[in-house]
């Protein structure tokens, strides 16, 4: 939810139409992965229902400060989680970048942590659209900067 609205307030920033697209796709795509988790949190719910006395150390890495690490890189915590009206149009293209990179981190976090227990191959596909989205601000990144570098270069 936090990155959902992160990038309606970074789209409403935006006077151009297609940054504020950008954006606007940025939500709609994390929406989906929110609906991707809540769908796995049912069934690993459903599954440790089922199970009276479920060992969690076959599922947990046995290093306590995996744990810890994991909960220091939730998508929540990672980075400043609302715009302030300070940010330059730059600043909050990397922003989201930064935001990006941390949640693929916790995504691979979360894998090492919590194994195949959890659904690794929608982690997986999750990760892959994430570091998708690291090039689309990237890339809007350098459109936004070029022209500003021709306008020196003249």
């Amino acid at each position: 939810m936090i990155a959902l609205i992160f990038y309606r307030e970074a789209a409403r920033r935006f006077d151009d139409e297609e940054r504020r697209k950008m954006f606007f796709l940025l939500a709609g795509w994390e929406r989906k992965h929110e609906e991707v988790f809540s769908a796995m949190k049912r069934e690993l719910t459903d599954v440790l229902n089922e199970a009276k006395n479920f060992d969690f150390s076959n599922i947990l890495s046995p290093n306590p400060q995996r744990l810890v690490g994991l909960a220091s890189l939730a998508p929540g915590s990672v980075s400043r989680t609302e715009l302030t009206g300070e940010e330059t149009k730059e600043d909050i293209l990397e922003l989201a970048v930064t935001r990006e990179r941390n949640i693929v981190a916790f995504y691979y976090d979360l894998m090492e942590v919590m194994g195949d227990f959890i659904g690794e191959s929608k982690i997986n596909d999750i990760i892959k659209e994430e570091q998708s989205h690291i090039g689309i601000l990237r890339r809007a990144i350098e459109k936004f900067s070029a022209p500003q570098l021709e306008r020196y270069s003249s």
